[in-house]
């Protein structure tokens, strides 16, 4: 078992790490998944949920939870390689098990114009690639996603904002909670590259999102210009617990493993004084709600 002190041992064990980057990929990752799953199994963890931007991953997640007897999620990410806003993609992983939608990430155009944000996903990118953008010229929402967002809704589960803008995300917010998704995620505000203020967090919170996803991956040297715990510790004081999850956003070679990195996130957290009972409650109940597992 990996050593942490008794404080964040107890805050581990039983955590929900709902953001991994697992193997096989074609971006490096430091473990596969049924690796990942028996390492959160031995930490105590009570779930994961692992993310590709480039294919499902509910179908390997199944695979995952037997051979690891570990709960293991898996979702999908609307990018090009899935067909983009591709509906049929979104069903099909629905049927298999996915418990997240994200919106485009690595070919959201917004991504695409800052592809030097994260160097080692950059070589998806192609040098003539325009990306997917979710507005029409009137700021209108695509006509295309309101049959995803109906899909999302029936089967209850979470849609995440991804790498859009903040102008496209507020749309989407708005229109995904009018479409009746209930568990609508505000994928790393935070980050650099998406620079939310408080202000713009607290307006997803009141026109329709679930939580505010703060991810530690944001902070490492993964990122070209990486933020401050600080900065995240911060946003927590002034938003409250109760409207975020903290996730690793791990799982890249260069970074620790990821229920090292959900430890590490703990610790840092607890340092800059957040209190055991608001780590729980991001760590564990909120990741819980996500997925609709019993609290």
């Amino acid at each position: 078992m990996l050593r942490f002190e008794k404080r964040v041992r107890k805050l581990l064990e039983g955590s929900i790490d709902v953001h991994i980057h697992s193997a096989p990929d074609i971006f490096p990752r430091i473990l596969n998944d049924v690796e990942l799953a028996l390492m959160a199994k031995q930490e105590g963890m009570r779930a994961i949920l692992i993310k590709s931007h480039v294919v499902i991953t509910a179908d390997r997640a199944e695979i995952a939870s037997q051979q690891a007897d570990f709960p293991v999620f898996g979702a999908i990410a609307l990018n090009l390689p899935v067909g983009g806003l591709n509906l049929e993609a979104v069903e099909v992983a629905l049927k298999m098990g996915a418990k997240e939608v994200w919106m485009p990430t690595i070919h959201a155009s917004h991504h695409v114009a800052q592809k030097d944000h994260v160097p080692t996903l950059a070589k998806a990118i192609k040098a003539d690639m325009k990306g997917i953008y979710l507005l029409n010229e009137d700021g209108s929402l695509k006509e295309e996603l309101y049959p995803i967002f109906k899909k999302i809704a029936e089967y209850d589960v979470a849609l995440g904002t991804g790498h859009i803008t903040l102008q496209e995300a507020k749309m989407v917010i708005k229109e995904a909670a009018k479409s009746g998704i209930k568990k609508i995620i505000v994928t790393h505000p935070l980050a650099s590259f998406l620079n939310y203020s408080n202000e713009d967090m607290k307006w997803c919170l009141d026109n329709g999102a679930m939580f505010l996803e703060h991810v530690f991956n944001d902070v490492t040297r993964q990122v070209a210009y990486p933020i401050t715990q600080k900065m995240i510790a911060d946003a927590i004081r002034t938003i409250g617990a109760k409207h975020l999850i903290m996730s690793t956003d791990s799982g890249q070679w260069l970074n620790p493993v990821p229920v090292q990195q959900m430890g590490i996130y703990i610790k840092d957290m607890l340092d800059l004084g957040i209190s055991d009972e608001d780590v729980r409650m991001m760590v564990a109940t909120n990741p819980a709600r996500m997925l609709g597992l019993e609290i």
